[in-house]
């Protein structure tokens, strides 16, 4: 958990700040993230009408052509972007450091990336902030096998950018900034069980109308997030 200010350390105070700094961070999305999903549905999907002509158009008969032009567009940038991926790199800025180890931890960065397909999470990221103006990818540890505690650095995709939720508090351009961020997915109760089985379903006082918890609980459906 990242700490926000606060001194959450039982789990019903970490439930509590996660809930209020959820509710801010969708607060101070909302407007983006629907910007986005317009930017979406008018690039990828073509739904470029008005709605309300779409619908005179329809009720009249009439004809709706549309011409979608921006995958084009959209590819270029892309295209033009993976010709010129991005890579991490270490360099020794002072008399003190040493190029030799500079080199060594190239050398395992390079390896993380080839091992996690780093230009993966680096085209999908790329492709979602040209599309919509939103793209992350993330760095992950995982379990090198199952029979070991060995972790291995892995570069992950993030398919859906509007799972992450992030700082509210954030003012600097690269986001070097953040001390938290939510990454969430709503489950089906079905499917719920399936990747947790065994866990147990256990509900928070809410207050009739609270906005947060609205965000949190919706029917059939289970909101997993990491914090």
């Amino acid at each position: 958990m990242a700490k926000y200010g606060g001194k959450a350390s039982k789990p019903d105070d970490i439930l509590e700040e996660a809930k209020d700094i959820f509710r801010r961070c969708e607060e101070n999305e909302s407007d983006n993230r629907e910007n986005a999903l317009d930017d979406l549905r008018f690039g990828r999907l073509g739904e470029q009408w008005d709605k309300i002509d779409a619908e005179n158009r329809q009720r009249d008969g009439r004809p709706m052509l549309t011409i979608n032009r921006m995958p084009s567009y959209i590819r270029q940038v892309v295209n033009d972007a993976r010709q010129n991926k991005p890579s991490i790199r270490v360099h020794p800025v002072d008399d003190f450091a040493d190029p030799d180890t500079a080199e060594i931890l190239n050398g395992v960065i390079r390896n993380i990336e080839v091992v996690s397909k780093a230009d993966l999470a680096y085209d999908t990221a790329i492709d979602s902030a040209v599309s919509c103006g939103l793209g992350y990818f993330r760095v992950d540890v995982e379990y090198a096998c199952d029979d070991t505690f060995d972790m291995d650095i892995l570069i992950s995709r993030i398919t859906n950018p509007f799972t992450v939720y992030a700082d509210p508090t954030s003012t600097e351009a690269d986001s070097s900034d953040w001390n938290c961020a939510f990454v969430t997915e709503l489950l089906e109760d079905d499917e719920f069980e399936r990747q947790y089985p065994g866990a147990e379903l256990v509900d928070w006082e809410t207050v009739k109308g609270d906005e947060a918890s609205r965000l949190w609980q919706q029917q059939d459906s289970v909101r997993v997030a990491e914090y």
